[in-house]
C-alpha cells in the first residue's frame, strides 16, 4: 500500500435467492426476504414505496424525525432560493425535481408572490427559515460547517419543501438527504416523505484516497468516484497513487499536457460535488533537503498543481531513512539518526506551509506524512518533530501499525500528543495491494468513534479496484459523519445496494460477491450468509427427514447459483478488475451447486448422477486451485473439501488405502483412495489383489463414462476355480454388484476389470471391494469417560455410528447399565451409507446409589465400546476456597501482579498465572478438612487441556481424585469423591497455549449432608 514505505509484492440469481442472501448477510436487522431499496448508483433517484415508510438515509443523519403526511409532486414546483444560494446545490435539486417527473421547475424571488399551485421549494435565506418555523423543525443552533436543517410539510396550504445549510457545503449535503426522501409510486406519482432533518457531519474533513501500489485509477474512474463522493457526502479526494512517478521520482517535472487537462476536469468535477481535490508528493528518495534549488522546485509544482485546481496537498516522508541522505550537504547540515531526519522533515514542510499561507490565503492546512507514521508511543523522532514541526502542518498517520486490526481513541490521543500537532487520520482500509489475492468488501469496523470526531481528516484508502472499493468506501463515510449512530452490517446492505441498484438479481450477486469477499485485518465473517444455509444441510443430510433434506438442499443450491451466475449479472456494474474474484465465485458456485447435487443423489441411492456430478466438482476444484484469487476463504474450499469426503466414502473410495490391498505399478491409481486419480485407457484388465481369500460381498467401481462401447465386465479371482464374472460395468461410470453366492460372500482373492479386445477401455478411477469379514458398522464415543451426579442432572455421551457397507445399517444401540443407573437411548439406529449417525445417550445416577466407577458397555451390531461412569455425590453449601482461613499456593507465580492468592479472592477482574510450565499447580488449603465433591475452575485463555485434581489429608502424601485429559478451558466443573480433604492441587499436565496456566477463579464445595 501506499503507506507501508515498500512496494509490496504480488501474493499469490434468482427472486429465491435474492431473498435468501437479503435475510442471511451479515444478520442486518433491515436485511429481510424483500430486499430494502437504497438507492441507485449514480445520479438516478431511488426508488422506494411508501409502504416502507421514511426512507433510510446514509450517511445515517444525526437527527431525523418523521413528521406528518407525504408531500407530494405535480407537474409544477416552484424554486425560491436565496440569491446566494449554492449553484451546485441548486443544479442537484433541478436534476432531482425533474427526475422526480416534475416537468415545469418555476423559479420565484424571495419575499415575491406566492405561486397559485404546486410544490413550493425554499432554499436558503429568509423564507426557507421562516418555512422551517412553519414546520416545526428544529432550530439552527450551532451547526458546524456542513450542517443542515430539512424539512416537508404544507405551508400556507402549499406543499413545501425547506432547506438550509451552513457553511459552503450543507445546502449540497442538504440536496443529498432530499434525494434520498424520494417516494416513487406507480400509482399516485411522487412525493417527499414527511421528515424535518437536523444534521451534520461529525468529521469536518472526510473522504478517499487513491494511495495503492498497482495500475492506478483510469480518469474516468476518478471521475465516476468524485460523482460517488458527492453524493455520499465525502469532501476530501487524496490523489496518491503508488506508481505515479510525477509525484515520486520525477516529481520536479510538469505532468505532460493530457494529465494536466485530466487534472483539470477532475477540479471542475470535485467543486460540482463539493469535494476538495488533494495531490501528494513524495520527493523524499529524489531530494536534497537542505536544497533551496530543491526546495524552489519543490513549491512550483504545488503552484503548477494549484494552477490545475488541486486545493489540498500532502507532503510524504515515509519512505525516508534516518540515516540515509541524497547529497553530502544533508549530513553536513542535519547529521544523521531520528532527530536528524526528523529536523529535515519539519525544515521542508514549514516552508511549504508557509508558501501556501502566504500565497494562498485560506488553503487546507498541509499535511505531512513522517517516517514514523505507524509506530507507537513517544520517541526521538516524534519528539523532534513536534519541537520542528510549523504549528499549521498536519500531521498523517495510520493508527498503531500499517494496516491496524483497531484504531481507538486512546491510540488517537497518545499519537497527538507525541506528534503535538493535529492528526489526519490515513485508514490503510480497504487497500489491498499488500494481498492481491484479495479484495476487501466488509464494512469499516474497529474504529472508536473518537477517530472520527478528534482526526484533523478521515481518510479511507482504496483498493485498486475503484467500482468495488465503494461498498467499504460508502461504510467509511458514513461512519465518518456520524460515528456514534454507525450500524456496520445496516451500512454494508446499502452500501451493496447503492452499488447494485434497483435490480433484483444484480443486487443479489452483489450481496453473493461482497458476502464471500467480507473478511479482512479489521475482522468480519466471511461467507457469513452461507454458513448457516451450509450448516443446516449437513444436518439435514445426516438425519431421516426427506423433505427436509430437499428444502435445505434447495437453498443451498440456490444460493450457489446465484454465486455461479455473478459474473453475468454483475458484468455491467464492476469493471474488469473485479472479474478474477467474479469467476472465482462463480467457479466456487458451479461447485457448489455440483456437490450438492452430488450429495443428494447419493442420499437416494443415485450412485450414476452422484459420480457424474463429482467428477464436475473434482475438475472445477482443480480450476479453483489454479486460480490466484482468494473467495470465501476458509468456508467454500472447506465445504467442497468435506463435500468429496462424504462422496468418497460413499462410494468406499476412503476405504480401500485401509485394506491392505496390492496392484501393479501401473495399475495403483485404481487403489489409491483418491477419486480424482486415473489409469488412462488400459489396454489390459486392472487388477486389485487382496493378499489372501476373503469373503467378498460386493464391489465398486469408478470408471470414466462410456456411451457406444461395451462398458466391460466385473470379475473376482476364486482360489482354486480362476476369475469368475461377477457383473457387468455401467456405462454411466458408477458400478456396484453384489459378489454372494446366494446368500454365502464369494470367497475370493482378487478383482479385476476387463473388457472385449478391440474396444477401448475407460479410465478407471477406483475399484472398492466389500469384504464380509469386517463389522457393519464403526461405533466410537464422544468421551471414554463420562461424570453424573448421584440424583442430579443426567450425563450426555454422543455415540457415532458409520456404515461399513454399500448401504444403510440398522440396529438397535444397547448399553447394559449397572442397577442404580438408567440409560436413554434411541430404539433403534441407522448408520448411514457414507455419513455418520449420531445418537444421544442420556446417563443417571438414582439417589442412594454408591459413589464410584461403574463400566457400562455400549454395542451397536457386533462392535462394543466401554463407557466409564464416574457417579459422584451431590454438592452444595458455601465456596469452601474462600471461607475465613483458607490460603492458596503455587508452584510459582508468572508476576507478582499474578499471584495465587487471586484465584480465590472474589475479585472477578484479578486471576493466578502461572510460569510457561507443563507442570505448574495451583494448590488450596482449606480452613477444616471436608468431604470435597466437586471443584470448580474458571480459566483464562491460558488453560490446561491435561491435568489432575489432587487431594491430601496433610499436604505431603497425595493421591489422585480426578483426572482431566481433554481440557476445554473456561468454566470446568469436576467431580469427585474426596473425604477428609484439607489440601487440593490442580497439577498441569499440558498447556493448550505456549503460555503457563491462568486462572480467574477457583471454588471448592463440600459433598451435601441429605
Amino acid at each position: 500500500m501506499q503507506f507501508g514505505g515498500k512496494r509490496p509484492r504480488a501474493a499469490g440469481a434468482t427472486a429465491m435467492a435474492a431473498a435468501v442472501i437479503g435475510g442471511l448477510l451479515g444478520g442486518a436487522p433491515a436485511a429481510t426476504a424483500a430486499p430494502v431499496d437504497h438507492g441507485a448508483p449514480g445520479a438516478a433517484t431511488p426508488e422506494r414505496d411508501s409502504s416502507e415508510g421514511t426512507p433510510p438515509v446514509w450517511p445515517r443523519p444525526q437527527s431525523l424525525r418523521a413528521r406528518g403526511s407525504e408531500v407530494a409532486l405535480g407537474d409544477e414546483a416552484t424554486l425560491i432560493a436565496d440569491g446566494d444560494a449554492d449553484p451546485y446545490a441548486l443544479d442537484a435539486l433541478r436534476g432531482l425535481l425533474h427526475d422526480a417527473g416534475v416537468r415545469t421547475v418555476n423559479e420565484a424571488t424571495p419575499g415575491g408572490k406566492a405561486p397559485a399551485r404546486g410544490l413550493v421549494v425554499h432554499v436558503g435565506g429568509k423564507g426557507a427559515t421562516n418555512a422551517l418555523r412553519a414546520l416545526r423543525a428544529p432550530e439552527r443552533g450551532d451547526l458546524p460547517s456542513g450542517g443542515y436543517l430539512l424539512a416537508t410539510g404544507p405551508v400556507d396550504g402549499h406543499p413545501t419543501v425547506a432547506l438550509s445549510g451552513v457553511g459552503p457545503d450543507g445546502l449540497f449535503h442538504a440536496v443529498q438527504t432530499l434525494r434520498q426522501l424520494l417516494v416513487k409510486r406507480e400509482s399516485r406519482g411522487s412525493a417527499f416523505a414527511g421528515v424535518t432533518v437536523r444534521d451534520w457531519p461529525a468529521t469536518a474533513v472526510r473522504g478517499t484516497t487513491e494511495g495503492f501500489y498497482g495500475s492506478p485509477w483510469s480518469h474516468r474512474d476518478r471521475l465516476a468516484q468524485l460523482d460517488f463522493m458527492g453524493r455520499t457526502k465525502q469532501n476530501r479526494y487524496l490523489y496518491a497513487p503508488g506508481d505515479d512517478t510525477y509525484r515520486q521520482a520525477r516529481w520536479r517535472d510538469p505532468y505532460p499536457a493530457e494529465r494536466r487537462e485530466e487534472f483539470r476536469e477532475l477540479a471542475t468535477r470535485a467543486r460540482a460535488n463539493h469535494v476538495t481535490l488533494g495531490w501528494a508528493v513524495s520527493p523524499g528518495q529524489e531530494m536534497c533537503f537542505s536544497s533551496s534549488k530543491d526546495l524552489k522546485a519543490l513549491l512550483r509544482k504545488v503552484d503548477a498543481m494549484w494552477a490545475l485546481g488541486v486545493r489540498s496537498f500532502q507532503l510524504q516522508f515515509q519512505d525516508v531513512s534516518y540515516s540515509e541522505w541524497h547529497c553530502g550537504a544533508d549530513a553536513d547540515e542535519f547529521g544523521s539518526g531520528p532527530e536528524a531526519a526528523a529536523t529535515a522533515q519539519a525544515k521542508v514542510a514549514g516552508a511549504l506551509a508557509r508558501h501556501l499561507a502566504d500565497r494562498y490565503p485560506g488553503s487546507a492546512p498541509l499535511s505531512l506524512m513522517p517516517t514514523e507514521y505507524y509506530q507507537d508511543g513517544d520517541t526521538e523522532f516524534r519528539r523532534a518533530l513536534a519541537g520542528a514541526l510549523d504549528q499549521r502542518v498536519e500531521v498523517a498517520w495510520t493508527g498503531v501499525g500499517v494496516v491496524p486490526r483497531t484504531i481507538t481513541g486512546g491510540e488517537l490521543a497518545g499519537a497527538r500528543s507525541a506528534f503535538g500537532h493535529r492528526l489526519v487520520t490515513m485508514d490503510n482500509y480497504p487497500v489491498n495491494d499488500w494481498a492481491q489475492d484479495r479484495i476487501f468488501l466488509g464494512p469499516y469496523t474497529g474504529r472508536d468513534p473518537a477517530v472520527a470526531t478528534q482526526s484533523a481528516a478521515l481518510l479511507a484508502n482504496a483498493m485498486e479496484q475503484p467500482t468495488a472499493s465503494r461498498i467499504p468506501l460508502f461504510t467509511a463515510a458514513d461512519f465518518a459523519w456520524n460515528p456514534r449512530g454507525y450500524r456496520p452490517q445496516e451500512s454494508w446492505q446499502a452500501a451493496i445496494d447503492d452499488l447494485a441498484g434497483n435490480d433484483t438479481k444484480t443486487r443479489a450477486a452483489l450481496r453473493a460477491l461482497a458476502g464471500n469477499d467480507a473478511s479482512s485485518v479489521l475482522g468480519g465473517d466471511e461467507s457469513a450468509y452461507l454458513r448457516p444455509l451450509i450448516d443446516a444441510f449437513w444436518t439435514a443430510l445426516g438425519g431421516t427427514d426427506v423433505e427436509r433434506l430437499e428444502r435445505s438442499a434447495e437453498r443451498l443450491r440456490e444460493a450457489f447459483t446465484t454465486m455461479r451466475d455473478a459474473p453475468e449479472r454483475l458484468s455491467r456494474t464492476l469493471g474488469d478488475d473485479v472479474r478474477p474474484w467474479l469467476d472465482q465465485l462463480s467457479r466456487y458456485g458451479d461447485a457448489g451447486v455440483r456437490a450438492v447435487d452430488m450429495l443428494t443423489a447419493q442420499a437416494r441411492g443415485d450412485g450414476a448422477a452422484a459420480w457424474k456430478a463429482q467428477l464436475a466438482v473434482e475438475a472445477l476444484r482443480e480450476r479453483i486451485g489454479d486460480s490466484r484469487v482468494t473467495v470465501g476463504k476458509g468456508v467454500l474450499d472447506p465445504f467442497l473439501a468435506k463435500a468429496l469426503v462424504r462422496a468418497d466414502a460413499w462410494s468406499g473410495v476412503d476405504r480401500t488405502p485401509k485394506l491392505g490391498l496390492r496392484t501393479g505399478k501401473e495399475d495403483r491409481a485404481a487403489a489409491d483412495g483418491k477419486a480424482a486419480t486415473e489409469v488412462s485407457s488400459p489396454g489390459r484388465p486392472v487388477t486389485v489383489r487382496f493378499g489372501r481369500s476373503r469373503p467378498l460381498a460386493s464391489v465398486s467401481a469408478l470408471t470414466a463414462r462410456v456411451r457406444d462401447a461395451a462398458p466391460g465386465t466385473v470379475e473376482a479371482h476364486v482360489p482354486g476355480a480362476g476369475w469368475r464374472r461377477i457383473g457387468a460395468l455401467s456405462g454411466s461410470g458408477f458400478t456396484q454388484v453384489r459378489a454372494a453366492e446366494g446368500d454365502k460372500d464369494l470367497s475370493a482373492d482378487a478383482i479385476r476389470l476387463s473388457w472385449p479386445e478391440g474396444t477401448t477401455p475407460p479410465a478407471v478411477h477406483e475399484i472398492t471391494p466389500w469384504f464380509g469379514d469386517t463389522p457393519d458398522a464403526g461405533l466410537t464415543l464422544s468421551h471414554k469417560t463420562a461424570d453424573a451426579q448421584i440424583g442430579g442432572d443426567a450425563a450426555v455421551v454422543e455415540a457415532q455410528l458409520v456404515s461399513h457397507r454399500p448401504g444403510d445399517v440398522n440396529g438397535d444401540l444397547t448399553v447394559k447399565a449397572p442397577h442404580g443407573i438408567t440409560v436413554r437411548a434411541p430404539d433403534g439406529v441407522t448408520a448411514p451409507r457414507g455419513g455418520t449417525a449420531t445418537a444421544r445417550l442420556e446417563i443417571s445416577v438414582a439417589k442412594g446409589t454408591k459413589p464410584g466407577s461403574y463400566s457400562l458397555p455400549v454395542r451397536f451390531g457386533s462392535e462394543e465400546r466401554m463407557l466409564t461412569l464416574r457417579a459422584h455425590p451431590h454438592t452444595g453449601g458455601p465456596d469452601l476456597a474462600r471461607a475465613e482461613g483458607a490460603k492458596a499456593t503455587s508452584s510459582g507465580d508468572e508476576t507478582a501482579d499474578f499471584p495465587a492468592s487471586a484465584a480465590i479472592d472474589g475479585k472477578a477482574d484479578t486471576r493466578w498465572s502461572s510460569r510457561a510450565e507443563d507442570g505448574a499447580w495451583l494448590q488450596l488449603e482449606l480452613a477444616h478438612p471436608a468431604r470435597i465433591g466437586r471443584l470448580e475452575l474458571n480459566w483464562q485463555d491460558a488453560y490446561a487441556s491435561r491435568y489432575r485434581v489432587q487431594v491430601s489429608k496433610d499436604g505431603r502424601t497425595w493421591r489422585d481424585a480426578a483426572t482431566v485429559a481433554h481440557g476445554k478451558g473456561g468454566l470446568e466443573s469436576i467431580g469427585m469423591d474426596a473425604p477428609g480433604t484439607r489440601f487440593i492441587r490442580v497439577q498441569g499436565v499440558e498447556r493448550a497455549t505456549r503460555f503457563g496456566y491462568s486462572l480467574w477463579s477457583v471454588a471448592a464445595y463440600a459433598v451435601r449432608k441429605d
